[in-house]
């Protein structure tokens, strides 16, 4: 009789460790999201049909289900690719999304694509999260990115949408 509320006690802890254990790790969510950005760039030519650019974009975020943590977003990114005759396989950059409660976001993302004379074109890619600040502390994910280049507005600079599914977990 003693062995069997033994085990029936400890069965009972063991199911209640497991039952916290559950609830304690982190769900991840989906964000379905367009974010529309507005770039500077300098240009480096290398040779015949060969650039460096790098560029400097801001953007708005809205999530495509009209809420969410990166619904309203601002964005800020960094890159640099290297064109060869209008095609690019190495893209690479830096992104800064401030959450509308202050709190900020951080990702790195690549990407490959093509760019046609007028600045249209097409890329695709992979973005990761690398860390946040305030309630995004310890923010974590990833997601696949189409980016489309359309032609910009103003001479001199460059626009275009990005759309994906934002892939994250919060501690």
């Amino acid at each position: 009789m003693r062995k069997s509320i033994l085990v029936l006690v400890l069965s009972l802890v063991l199911l209640l460790s497991f039952v916290i254990n559950v609830r304690a790790q982190s769900k991840e969510v989906s964000e379905p999201f367009t974010t529309t950005f507005y770039a500077t760039s300098k240009v480096l030519p290398l040779g015949e049909g060969i650039i460096c650019v790098t560029y400097e974009g801001i953007g708005t975020n809205v999530s495509d289900t009209d809420e969410g943590l990166f619904h309203n977003a601002t964005a800020r990114a960094l890159g640099i690719n290297k064109i060869e005759k209008g095609i690019y396989k190495d893209e690479q950059g830096w992104a800064v999304y401030n959450l509308q409660n202050g709190d900020k976001v951080f990702m790195t993302y690549k990407l490959t694509g093509h760019v046609k004379p007028g600045g249209t074109g097409l890329a695709k890619g992979t973005a990761t999260i690398t860390g946040g600040t305030g309630k995004a502390a310890g923010i974590q994910g990833s997601f696949e990115i189409t980016r489309t280049m359309v032609r910009s507005a103003l001479e001199g600079g460059g626009q275009n949408y990005i759309k994906g599914t934002i892939k994250y977990t919060l501690p």
